[in-house]
């Protein structure tokens, strides 16, 4: 066990305010201003022109801060998502926390001065290889302390190398992992227990690893609102990058909310038969699914949905999945003109 410094003391008093002040409020509402649902966000880089697919432009970033400074928006650390899914709490309407994977230097320079402008939270995920090797564009150990005192700022784990660990045997993705650990212990004085897994890429394996080194929670990268039914080992987060990025797309998404969906098929993500068996049930309280669409990534249109009974959805498509990475988005009108966002991840090797 490692002694916590002043700041993390701090932090975790102000995240107990948080719960406080959250139940406090729920108890008080009447329940159908709760709901089982949080939609989680995900960038890189800012303001860093030359990397088009993994940046956001200085602009968009501040475009989007001041949508999520509307009233409407209740934005918080990631630590109360994950606790209100675990414990199947409901949260206030578009509950929203902010992530930013890698330790780039315009997270530093462009990023936090902004989110602390705002007063928003944001965990920030850091694989420690190519801090420790002093990469030019990444912060220092130095710089993350510096941004770790920020009692808005959480470090999350990211593993060490920042490699594809779904490819590796569970042996090697176990000692990557380690060494990560060990690195945060020397630098930060403490080892996050929340990880993002690099490429968004996951698998049972993986979870089970994960669990192991005590990680309570793990995210991938796959469009998706969470819910209390989703996987606490693969969470989605919607990512940006310069050309998804606009602000109609932005709208949708801080506006969406989980569909509750449960019995998912398939159980893993990792696919063995191909084109796979895609299903699952939404709870009966939910109306209007013949107006669900679903939309593999592969496909560049709408695939076949069978419904089963009342509430019971088959989604199913000829084409395989290619090798790599897929990804199925399901959306639906809901009430208060907020989408149904159901998405899953899939992985052919």
């Amino acid at each position: 066990m490692f002694k916590a410094d002043p700041h993390s003391v701090l932090r975790k008093f102000l995240l107990g305010i948080y719960f406080i002040w959250s139940s406090a409020m729920m108890a008080n509402a009447q329940a159908p201003q709760g709901e089982d649902s949080a939609v989680i966000l995900m960038y890189h880089r800012f303001g860093e022109d030359k990397y088009p697919t993994t940046n956001i432009t200085v602009e968009q970033f501040e475009a989007q801060l001041a949508e999520l400074k509307k009233e409407k928006y209740n934005i918080v650390p990631l630590d109360v998502i994950i606790a209100a899914l675990k414990n199947k709490t409901a949260l206030p309407p578009r509950t929203i926390a902010i992530t930013i994977d890698d330790a780039y230097v315009s997270i530093l320079n462009k990023a936090w001065p902004r989110l602390k402008q705002a007063g928003f939270p944001f965990t920030l995920f850091i694989s420690t290889e190519p801090v420790s090797q002093k990469i030019p564009g990444y912060m220092t150990w130095d710089q993350i302390r510096k941004m770790a005192r920020d009692p808005l700022v959480t470090i999350g784990h990211h593993g060490h190398t920042h490699n594809h660990l779904i490819h590796m045997p569970p042996s090697q993705a176990t000692k990557d992992i380690e060494i990560a650990s060990a690195i945060y212990q020397k630098e930060l004085g403490a080892v996050p227990d929340i990880f993002a897994y690099p490429f968004g890429e996951f698998s049972p394996t993986l979870e089970k690893i994960l669990k192991d080194q005590n990680i309570k929670a793990a995210f991938g990268q796959y469009s998706s609102a969470a819910s209390s039914n989703s996987n606490l080992f693969g969470l989605p987060r919607f990512s940006f990058n310069e050309k998804y990025s606009k602000m109609s797309r932005f709208n949708l998404i801080v506006n969406a909310r989980a569909l509750p969906a449960y019995d998912i098929l398939p159980v893993s993500p990792v696919i063995s038969a191909n084109p796979p068996h895609i299903g699952f049930t939404v709870k009966k309280s939910v109306r209007g699914l013949s107006a669900m669409s679903c939309y593999p990534s592969h496909l560049g249109a709408a695939a076949k949905i069978i419904r089963i009974g009342s509430n019971r959805i088959e989604v199913r498509f000829d084409k395989p999945l290619p090798v790599g990475r897929s990804r199925l988005n399901c959306t639906m009108p809901g009430p208060n003109k907020r989408w149904y966002w159901f998405g899953l991840p899939f992985f052919v090797n």
